[in-house]
């Protein structure tokens, strides 16, 4: 059950992360929340790191069959 509108939500996870560092770069907006926009990627990123690329590594030891299905269910 493969729908083109639906992307993957770990690539929406990382695009968003993309648009808050934008706006954190974004020189028209005020330094506090420039800084609040880098608190708010960090701690995201760090998150994606922690917990899905951690699911992605412990799927390397499931059958390859299998493994097909659960990474298009995620």
């Amino acid at each position: 059950m493969e729908n083109e509108n639906y992307k993957h939500r770990d690539i929406n996870w990382l695009y968003f992360n993309e648009r808050v560092l934008l706006e954190a770069a974004n020189p028209t907006t005020p330094l506090l929340e420039r800084l609040r926009f880098l608190a708010i990627f960090s701690s995201n990123l760090d998150e994606f790191f922690k917990v899905r690329v951690s699911q992605l590594r412990q799927l390397k030891s499931v059958d390859k069959s299998l493994r097909r299905k659960l990474v298009l269910k995620s």
